[in-house]
């Protein structure tokens, strides 16, 4: 089959054509889920090393040259290095990531000191670089921008830098890493999905992303200008009150 292209949105439920992609060029079509075929994955997610086990028997389940990534919260087990020989001895690899402190706590169990895994250690994102992971991903989810940052400008990055200082500290960051940037951004298409299901298939609202739907509470300039006007209106009220006689 032809590639079609990405994802960018899924309408509300009953929607005729819930999946709206876009294409290669750039245009954008609405498909039913039966028309659409996933690519196989490249790279696995794992939620824990047992998920390459079959539940009934045992066994392991890992395919030939696989790769398979999991991240690491804790320490492991002996059956967890068990698990990790049996998918090398298949030809596959697992790539596991965490915190300084847990790979060095986990590089004592046995499958490590028998097989020495290669090491790559990568510095802490900065908030310009979640910033960016999160244009990126704005711009191949087919959405114009965020706020007043169009894709492909250096606005939109700095727009995006703004919120992501604004919400989240290193510490976060340093825990999250690289994880932090789609989290984030699917939970602003998330909050943009239920902020626009009841405006039009065509609408410029559905693909643009709002400060609002990072979870940043911000004014728009017509908002500003009106808050302006109320508080001069507010102040007017309140010249000529009291006289030079009154008590401060």
């Amino acid at each position: 089959k032809n590639d079609l292209g990405v994802v960018a949105e899924e309408l509300p439920p009953g929607t005729n054509k819930p999946f709206r992609v876009q294409g290669p060029s750039g245009r954008f079509g609405n498909y039913k889920e039966e028309e659409l075929v996933a690519e196989p994955e490249l790279l696995v997610t794992l939620g824990a090393l047992s998920e390459l086990l079959d539940p009934k028997t045992g066994k392991l389940r890992a395919t030939e040259r696989s790769c398979y990534y999991y991240r690491m919260t804790g320490g492991l087990s002996e059956a967890d290095a068990t698990i990790l020989e049996a998918v090398l001895d298949v030809e596959s690899v697992v790539i596991m990531a965490g915190s300084p402190e847990i790979v060095d706590a986990n590089l004592q169990l046995s499958a490590f000191r028998r097989r020495q895994p290669d090491r790559l250690d990568l510095p802490t994102l900065t908030h310009t670089d979640v910033a960016r992971l999160i244009a990126v991903e704005v711009e191949k989810r087919g959405y114009e921008g965020v706020g007043e940052g169009d894709v492909g400008t250096s606005q939109l990055v700095t727009v995006l830098e703004h919120i992501v200082r604004q919400r989240f500290d290193e510490q976060l960051i340093r825990e999250k890493n690289g994880h932090l940037a789609r989290d984030v951004l699917d939970l602003a298409i998330s909050r943009k999905n239920d902020r626009t299901w009841g405006e039009t298939l065509d609408s410029k609202e559905r693909f643009r992303l709002t400060p609002t739907d990072f979870g940043l509470d911000v004014l728009t300039a017509d908002q500003r200008e009106r808050r302006l006007q109320e508080v001069e209106a507010e102040v007017a009220t309140l010249i000529g009150w009291g006289s030079a006689d009154d008590p401060p």
